[in-house]
């Protein structure tokens, strides 16, 4: 039978089905290794989750729905996330949330999304964000901006 998945991405998901006690604790590590190859877990992968190796459909949505990092629709090239504990908080990054999620509603052919996540351990330097997996300290609205312009600059640049 052949697999939806890629042969490398099987291996992995069978090495995790093993190595827990039982095959439910296998799934956050499983759909962190999806999301790496093809950037979000799409319903078919969940599907064929409980096809090819009996995980519970309810068991995967219930990982998807409670943590905030699985990407569950194709991302935009770039993904602003920003960190919103209350380090970052008290620094201002709610107010950057706000400012740019108005600015990519305004502008949605944009090629960011702009999402709140919980600490990205850099308290130090709050508030902090991520583009991709580029980390960025001292984030305010306007250094949101301007990363935002310098990210699709240096797409335009090399395309």
């Amino acid at each position: 039978m052949s697999s939806y998945f890629s042969a490398d991405l099987k291996k992995i998901i069978e090495g995790y089905l093993v190595r827990f006690e039982t095959p439910r604790s296998g799934i956050l590590p499983i759909l962190h290794a999806i999301q790496d190859e093809k950037d979000w877990i799409s319903p078919e992968d969940i599907t064929a989750l409980e096809k090819e190796f009996k995980l519970s459909i309810v068991d995967v949505e219930e990982v998807l729905s409670f943590y905030s990092m699985y990407r569950t629709s194709p991302p935009k090239p770039f993904r602003l996330e920003v960190c919103n504990s209350i380090s970052c908080w008290l620094m201002g990054s709610h107010k950057t949330i706000e400012h740019i999620q108005k600015k990519l509603e305004e502008n949605p052919e944009m090629p960011f999304s702009c999402k709140e996540v919980e600490c990205l351990g850099y308290c130090g330097y709050a508030p902090v964000a991520l583009v991709n997996k580029d980390r960025h300290s001292h984030v305010t609205p306007e250094k949101a901006l301007e990363l935002i312009q310098q990210y699709t600059q240096n797409t335009k640049d090399k395309g």
